[in-house]
């Protein structure tokens, strides 16, 4: 029988370990345990109470049976190919055949948890579909953290250079897209781009992937002592991901241990400990570091070999059955170099001579058990610069923020760099050339590091730095708008006198003004032409509040210039619309866009008819007939709906699974993201996904969540929070 958890203490037991469970007003979960891996056992209960069907379903999408288990449809077909192919799931099996003591100890506690709670019962969704029960075991663990580390993250910069590949191979102007991507693309020859056009095949986008959602860009603040109104030091995050889906992707807790130590933060269903949070100590989080972990390799293949320098190596083969509910079973042969896995067309049994690609990427291997093993270390750091020792051997590309209950803060990169024998760029590597391939990976010492900074505020926003704070290997990153917002409040708080408080980070947290708006409007409005809407946009204040029509129109000529500019001036309007709307190439690099925008002046871009008639004659085709009067505002004309994990938009809304519609604000340059993308066909509404303020001169944290503790539908915390996301207020956690 399923126990009820409510605000009584509840004492169960899981893999010999005991641990008390009880919920707060609020229906997070609160554990008390001897160690931490007994709170990781306790964990792993009340994931499985509260969260069964989105621990269930991720392990499915994972392992590559959804067709198999969920959903026999060719959307769920290409998912699951795309996961046989990637192996993730067989490489988190062999990972775990050989984790180390504390990794496995770790992973084994919290399976325990999660299997005490499935055998009181599975969710009925699960069981209406006839979804065998299956122990949840350490190798699920491992495929949970290397879908975080790849789905969204390293996956943009795998988009963005095979959009390169797939432009180079079309004929694009190879001038123009060196200087959009400069200087990324220097290493670009004719023997190169000759290699190229004679690849076998081209690699396929990552597709859609339901149940995952997706990190996008984040937000992090530290803030020393010297400059808080309490003396000790503040941390404030908010990172930012795929919100329009029940339930929230992060699952709140609060747990203490002897001594009065405690651990407050969130967790991820399939993965034991704090993700991000705070202890008594110290409190630490992270956003995505946009360190490159990922290459195309071109491989020469011939008679089933590939070749190193003059030598020819046999490919690793590997087969893989996709069972289907409806249909036959569908059988693929994954080819693998020590590279990475070769991008082979569907159907292909053997590998025909010539030159094909691998996609080579960090994380295909390794990195689970390190970081299992940070996890243990950092949240029983006792101060931060034991804390971001551990925090650099986290596999995750991140930039990571630590702030201590001494006052200290410090910043922290983390993740499973490739050592490049060259600089990185967004090219394929040649897998015969000696100097190309990598050397390994780069020591977590080596990574970049800064302790405090001159102005007692440190910020992290998927930037590429500032001061000292410059992290190594990075490519392409998001531009540093929302991190010079960020600054830009601390320092007018700064200039109007007093300390920084909680409370002003969670003010910042809301901050709802463009960067990008600012700065393309700035450099182009001598060039905009006397209309009713640019007037409307002059007078604009560059917020993407839910009453702002500037915003509209904002959006409305940016969409007209770009598709001018990279649709008819460089790609093709066919190949642009594909890149904004089926990649993530736009949606992370658009800086990349903006700059050249900005600054570029030449005929080479706009042509004989330079560049203020270029911007004037696309302003007024795209704004002539705007009237702001009769415009919905921006938020009116965002409407979204949180859908439900299996059922979103499926049933009719009088039953609750899915709950609004819910106007969203902010934009993708504004502190407090607020974009609305179409990838692959899949509605993805980006926003803060979790919000985190916190004091160290006392043991309260404030949150906010877009849903609430459960996963049922049925269940009173299934979206408790969400009025409070929705209103940009915050709830008190406490041990």
């Amino acid at each position: 029988m399923s126990p009820r958890i409510g605000s009584e203490p509840r004492t169960f037991e899981a893999g010999g370990r005991p641990f008390v469970l009880r919920r707060d007003g609020a229906g997070v979960m609160h554990a008390e345990a001897g160690d931490d891996l007994g709170l990781a056992a306790a964990w792993g209960f009340a994931h499985a109470h509260d969260r069964a069907l989105q621990l269930l379903v991720t392990r499915i999408v994972g392992q590559g049976r959804l067709c198999e288990l969920l959903d026999d449809s060719p959307a769920s077909l290409e998912i699951d190919l795309f996961m046989r192919r990637g192996l993730f799931a067989a490489a988190s099996a062999e990972e775990a055949a050989s984790l180390p003591v504390r990794a496995r100890s770790l992973t084994e506690a919290y399976a325990a948890g999660v299997n005490a709670r499935l055998a009181r019962g599975r969710p009925w969704e699960l069981r209406l579909l006839r979804v065998p029960a299956e122990p949840w075991t350490p190798a699920d663990t491992l495929l949970t953290l290397r879908l975080m580390t790849f789905v969204g993250l390293a996956q943009a910069q795998s988009d963005a250079e095979v959009a390169i590949l797939q432009a180079l191979r079309a004929g694009v102007d190879r001038g123009k897209l060196a200087r959009l991507f400069r200087p990324h693309l220097d290493g670009l020859d004719d023997a190169l781009l000759e290699a190229i056009r004679s690849l076998r095949h081209v690699p396929a986008l990552v597709p859609g992937l339901p149940a995952l959602p997706t990190l996008r860009a984040s937000n992090n603040v530290a803030v020393a002592g010297g400059r808080s109104a309490s003396g000790a030091a503040l941390y404030a995050s908010d990172p930012h991901l795929e919100v329009n889906c029940l339930p929230a992707i992060w699952y709140e807790v609060v747990g203490t241990l002897p001594g009065g130590d405690f651990r407050t933060g969130v967790t991820v269903p399939g993965v034991p400990g704090l993700v991000m949070g705070r202890t008594r100590a110290l409190a630490a989080g992270f956003t995505y570091g946009f360190a490159d972990t990922i290459d195309l390799v071109i491989e020469e293949v011939r008679d089933g070999r590939f070749r190193r320098g003059e030598r020819w190596l046999a490919l690793r083969q590997r087969r893989e059955t996709v069972r289907r509910k409806k249909g036959p079973p569908r059988e693929l042969v994954v080819f693998e170099t020590d590279a990475g896995v070769l991008e082979t067309p569907d159907g292909v049994a053997r590998v025909e001579d010539g030159l094909w690609i691998a996609r080579a990427w960090t994380g295909r291997r390794e990195g689970g058990a390190a970081s299992l093993e940070a996890i243990l270390d950092l949240w029983a750091a006792p101060d931060v610069d034991r804390g971001a020792d551990a925090a650099a051997r986290v596999a995750l590309s991140a930039s990571w923020l630590l702030a201590g209950r001494d006052g200290r803060i410090a910043a922290q990169q983390s993740g499973l760099l490739p050592r490049r024998r060259r600089a990185p760029g967004l090219l394929p590597l040649r897998g015969w050339e000696a100097g190309d391939l990598w050397d390994g990976t780069l020591s977590p010492p080596s990574l970049a590091r800064a302790a405090g900074s001159a102005e007692g505020v440190l910020v992290t926003a998927n930037d590429e730095g500032h001061g000292a704070w410059k992290p190594v290997g990075i490519t392409l990153c998001m531009g540093s708008d929302r991190a010079d917002r960020l600054r830009e409040l601390a320092g007018a708080k700064a200039a109007a006198g007093g300390g920084l408080s909680a409370a002003d980070l969670g003010a910042m947290q809301a901050d709802l003004v463009s960067g990008q708006a600012r700065r393309l409007l700035s450099a182009l409005e001598p060039y905009l032409p006397d209309l009713p809407a640019v007037r409307e946009l002059r007078a604009w204040d560059r917020r993407y509040d839910a009453a702002s029509k500037g915003a509209v129109l904002f959006e409305r000529l940016y969409a007209a210039l770009c598709e001018e500019l990279f649709g008819a001036g460089l790609l093709g309007r066919d190949a642009w619309r594909a890149l904004r709307d089926t990649t993530l190439v736009h949606a992370f690099f658009f800086r990349l866009f903006d700059d050249l925008l900005a600054r570029e002046e030449g005929e080479e871009w706009f042509g004989a008819e330079g560049k203020a008639a270029f911007v004037s004659r696309v302003a007024r085709r795209a704004l002539a007939g705007a009237d702001p009067s009769a415009l919905l505002p921006w938020g009116a004309s965002r409407r979204v709906f949180l859908r439900h994990l299996l059922f979103g938009g499926k049933l009719p809304p009088v039953f609750g699974f899915d709950r609004g519609p819910f106007e969203v604000v902010g934009g993708r340059a504004t502190v407090a993201q607020g974009q609305l993308l179409s990838l692959a066909g899949r509605e993805r509404t980006i926003c803060p996904s979790w919000r985190f303020v916190t004091d160290l001169a006392t043991d309260v944290a404030e949150t906010a969540l877009p849903g609430g503790p459960s996963d049922r539908r049925f269940s009173r915390w299934y979206a408790t929070d969400l009025a409070r996301w929705l209103a940009f207020d915050r709830k008190t956690l406490k041990p």
